[in-house]
């Protein structure tokens, strides 16, 4: 998959000014129904409103972006596709419908096709909120932060009463500034919606925390070397690693090291024990891979957080029942250690924190990654903090695979396999884990996974659909390369650039 090309693309998008408001007019009362709905994160009823209104007039364009972003919202990622191809067909030309093909692709995961969309839009309208906004996504996931916040900053100016764009363009702010331009977005939701209800965290959280300065590192910026502890029963294979966090000096917990998620989780009972300060009454939801209901999630603020010799302050902590089992108090994400080269030697298990030269990374993030990576170093995506690389499946085109150290097998999307070998259903497998558990399990034959420089040749992987994944990520993924893979590697992550980097361990088997 080459980024390259993205990062050209997208720094030629800010060459064009942007033209202030939609050059269209709002549309009659019911297509003026139909953008209330969407913008109060009412997706099915949205959708809804959109297909009748392109039903009655199939060459309408700006119902196709409301219909794909609606259907999207809505976990109907399938109906999406198939509006957002019927707007190709029925309104080529209109930068609407070429915005609507960019969601699509982008939900898919095939982010170059996502951006050569959303640059066909511009080219339309120069001045498209929907086709800056959807280039800020792709030049989030290449790690192009600073482009990515001067794209949502267009994007507000064209389009600022919408409210996902304001709540995105609202993290470019700080302080009260901040915080009101949240408010401003949450009153325009559907207070029952799950945009309302995690808005509604975010700005207790914020305010909560004040000015106090989170994730800080306190203890000096240099290398450390932390030891990893085994998670599982067969301490020379076992099925994931972890390392022992202290807790406000108080409470020492085993937490899973996961490449697949983000910050720290545990328990409610060891957030208690440990004097965790809470920030908020209201939950968010945490979801999984799996099918099963999702947990409910509070966010608490750590004082201090001790990693070995690393020590960490006013640290957010997320607790929900399900993090903690036998085996482990939780999980931490390896994106706690992002201000750092995070390398993770599994063989020698060993976590390994290299600073960079030039100190740490901006305090905001508001930096674009590196056109140029070193030698041995692999692009990755971004979709929040999880990293997703470019992957080959029995020699077809890459499609993004979940790096995910919590995961004790190799999966893959029972849609995607069945493209190119047989897959059969396993009755007797349930896979769980901290965020969920899947039910209904397959098995893919012969699957043959090429990535960054990598062969993995392997006749049995387990198959399940990724499509709950897909929605919590706004991104689909063709599978999850888990510890059967990583624990024959040492694996060093470049969060600066979005990239990494796979040396297989001469201790491997």
């Amino acid at each position: 998959m080459k980024t390259g090309s993205l990062v050209l693309l997208l720094l030629a998008a800010l060459t064009h000014p942007v033209a202030g408001a939609p050059s269209d007019p709002l549309g009659p009362a019911a297509a003026q129904e139909a953008e209330r709905e969407l913008f109060a994160a009412r997706y099915d009823r949205a959708a809804d409103l959109y297909a009748k209104l392109l039903r009655d007039d199939p060459a309408w364009a700006p119902g196709y972006y409301g219909v794909v972003r609606a259907l999207i919202g809505a976990y109907r990622a399938h109906e999406a596709y198939a509006a957002a191809a019927e707007g190709i067909r029925n309104a080529p030309a209109s930068a609407e419908a070429q915005a609507a093909a960019g969601l699509s692709a982008y939900r898919r995961g095939d982010l170059p096709k996502a951006e050569e969309y959303f640059r066909k839009a511009l080219r339309t309208d120069r001045g498209y909120a929907y086709a800056l906004s959807g280039l800020a996504s792709v030049a989030c996931a290449v790690s192009k932060f600073k482009t990515c916040q001067d794209l949502m900053a267009q994007a507000y100016h064209a389009s600022p009463a919408d409210p996902q764009i304001i709540a995105e363009w609202a993290d470019s702010l700080h302080g009260a500034e901040h915080i009101a331009a949240l408010e401003r977005a949450l009153a325009i939701y559907d207070p029952a919606s799950r945009e309302a209800r995690r808005l509604r965290v975010h700005i207790a959280v914020d305010k909560a925390a004040g000015d106090r300065k989170r994730r800080r590192l306190v203890s000096p910026y240099q290398s450390y070397s932390i030891e990893l502890v085994p998670i599982g029963v067969d301490l020379r294979r076992p099925r994931g690693v972890g390392l022992r966090v202290r807790l406000n000096d108080t409470l020492t917990v085993r937490l899973i090291l996961d490449t697949g998620a983000s910050g720290i989780s545990i328990s409610a009972k060891a957030a208690a024990k440990s004097g965790l300060e809470s920030l908020s009454d209201e939950s968010t939801e945490v979801h999984g891979i799996g099918d099963r209901k999702p947990q409910e999630s509070f966010a608490y603020l750590a004082a201090a957080v001790c990693i070995g010799d690393l020590r960490l302050a006013d640290f957010p902590v997320e607790a929900f029942k399900a993090a903690k089992s036998d085996e482990y108090d939780g999980l931490i994400g390896a994106d706690v250690f992002d201000p750092f080269q995070v390398g993770i030697d599994f063989q020698k298990m060993r976590l390994e924190l290299t600073p960079w030269r030039d100190g740490q990374p901006p305090a905001d993030g508001a930096a674009d990654a590196s056109d140029t990576l070193p030698a041995g170093y692999w692009r990755v995506f971004r979709f929040c903090n999880t990293l997703a690389v470019p992957t080959s499946i029995n020699q077809g085109p890459q499609q993004p695979f979940v790096i995910d150290s919590g995961a004790w097998g190799n999966l893959i999307d029972t849609g995607i396999a069945q493209e190119s070998t047989m897959v059969r259903r396993d009755y007797r497998s349930r896979l769980g884990g901290v965020q969920g558990g899947v039910d209904q399990v397959s098995r893919a034959n012969k699957v043959s996974l090429v990535f960054a420089g990598f062969r993995q040749d392997s006749s049995d992987v387990l198959a399940l659909s990724l499509e709950s994944l897909g929605d919590q990520l706004g991104a689909g993924v063709a599978g999850i390369l888990g510890m059967p893979v990583l624990r024959q590697m040492k694996m060093t992550i470049d969060y600066r650039n979005g990239a990494v980097s796979f040396q297989r361990s001469a201790f491997s088997h």
